[in-house]
């Protein structure tokens, strides 16, 4: 009897659907239960961006699976031409929400060692290819228009897991949301959903290679948080085993082997980082966080250097955790103050004034064209978009939201302002200015910006409380590319 093929659901953000593919391929083939983190770190997910396969097939090819991947994108014309070629190779509904749901604009670097240990086949795939794939044993990865499958208007990316044939239909892994694990499809809906004759899908088949791979380079490739000098300790020390056999390093095994590791003697470490310090007694340091910086990760563990970790290295008394010190948060791409505490009780004291609205922040940006009032309140409730889960938007459902704003500064093609929260929503900013037609430059989510570029939104100052009793206001100044957008 055939292995049966374990299932994994999307996350509740409705944006892992095709990590909780990698997670069954991994499962099935390796025995290997990846987490969320994990799953993100192989496949280069990272803030509730979707990640091109780009970067998760070449990592599994890299560690002993066979990948035959079929899709009609030139990515050689991408990598020369950029977004022109996106403009000509998709469908309006389909760019958009490419340039706004996934990560296709960062993947250049990676195309060309993605060629040469992948080598997609660069063609329209065929319900045959899915058909081949299935008789050569693989389980057969497709992205598709999860709309259409489910019959209804619109477009929005989506990837499943085909297991078998069975008459005129599919059988499917469909991670939802909702989650649907054995899912019939009839023949016809597969291929319409994948767009027909003019599809821009991607089908990829996957299986193990038959051929054996040294122990310590499968184990290095499984476990790529961990140096290679730590892992090769375990060798060392008789702790990498197969059927209770301690391996050497050299030994070939299969890459599906049920190799087992201890690895509760490794320690995961992040790398240190400097950051510019407004502010540091024995209770809080106020920080002047640089554009492109985390706040803090999610997940169990994630080397990028943080907000977070900047706080564990200044302060013992910070227990270990992923948001150890953090008070409050401010987006990756955006810059200027934040407060961090350096123990519990000034935690909870500075926790409580944010929660309380006792300080005071005031931002900057750089807005798109010119606001009708050079000084207004935007005052209009904000709610999560049910249509993209990662997103927020102005809705009569959502929570009161008011912004102040002043204009400081205009040109012939932006607005310099000023802006005060009252209230502290999620993307609060943003969200405002864009539903006002003036969204933030660089905004990749709510105007027109790219994943990567510099978010022109600056936390300027916070006026608050130290846990001393002394009432404060720290103030970042203005990063040197606001000046230089503007004239």
């Amino acid at each position: 009897m055939p292995k049966k093929v374990p299932f994994y659901p999307n996350h509740e953000d409705n944006m892992h659907c095709a990590l909780a593919v990698y997670q069954i391929l991994f499962d099935y083939f390796l025995q290997r239960k990846l987490s969320w983190q994990e799953v993100e770190k192989l496949s280069g997910f990272k803030d509730n961006t979707a990640a091109w396969t780009v970067t998760i097939w070449e990592r599994m090819a890299n560690i002993g699976f066979d990948i035959r991947m079929i899709e009609n994108f030139d990515y050689r014309r991408y990598a020369k031409e950029g977004d022109a070629y996106l403009r000509e190779h998709f469908n309006e509904q389909q760019y958009t929400w490419q340039i706004t749901h996934s990560d296709i604009r960062n993947i250049a670097p990676r195309i060309s060692s993605f060629l040469d240990r992948v080598r997609p086949e660069k063609r329209s795939p065929t319900l045959e290819d899915i058909d081949d794939m299935l008789n050569d044993e693989r389980l057969v990865f497709v992205t598709l228009n999860s709309r259409v499958l489910n019959d209804k208007e619109g477009y929005s990316d989506h990837a499943v897991l085909v297991l078998r044939k069975e008459g005129d239909g599919y059988v499917i892994h469909d991670p939802g949301l909702p989650p649907l694990p054995e899912r019939m499809i009839p023949a016809g809906v597969l291929w319409k959903a994948m767009g027909g004759e003019s599809s821009t899908s991607e089908v990829t088949g996957v299986k193990l290679a038959a051929r054996p791979m040294r122990a310590d380079v499968l184990l290095a490739r499984l476990h790529p948080v961990f140096s290679r000098a730590a892992l090769a300790k375990l060798f060392d020390k008789g702790l990498v085993t197969l059927h209770g056999k301690a391996l050497k390093p050299g030994e070939k095994i299969m890459p599906d082997a049920p190799m087992a590791a201890d690895l509760s003697s490794l320690q995961q470490t992040t790398e240190e980082i400097d950051l510019p310090v407004l502010y540091e007694d024995d209770d809080a340091i106020v920080i002047d966080k640089p554009a492109g910086v985390l706040t803090h990760v999610q997940g169990e563990f994630n080397p990028e250097p943080t907000v977070a970790s900047f706080l564990r290295q200044k302060s013992k008394e910070l227990e270990e955790g992923e948001r150890a010190g953090v008070v409050h948060r401010l987006d990756r791409a955006t810059s200027g103050v934040i407060i961090g505490a350096k123990n519990k009780r000034a935690m909870s004291w500075l926790q409580k004034q944010f929660a309380d609205r006792a300080v005071a922040k005031t931002y900057v940006a750089i807005i798109r064209g010119h606001v009708k009032q050079d000084e207004a309140i935007i005052d209009m409730p904000i709610e999560r978009n049910p249509k993209a889960p990662a997103t927020h938007r102005v809705g009569a459902n959502g929570r009161p939201a008011q912004t102040h704003y002043k204009v400081l500064q205009t040109n012939d093609q932006y607005s310099l302002i000023e802006l005060k929260p009252k209230t502290g929503r999620t993307h609060q900013l943003r969200v405002h200015l864009a539903h006002l037609g003036h969204s933030i430059v660089g905004d990749p989510l709510y105007g027109t910006g790219k994943y990567g570029d510099r978010l022109y939104l600056h936390a300027q100052s916070l006026e608050i409380t130290l846990p001393n009793g002394v009432r404060k206001t720290f103030t970042a100044p203005l990063p040197p590319e606001f000046a230089e957008l503007m004239q």
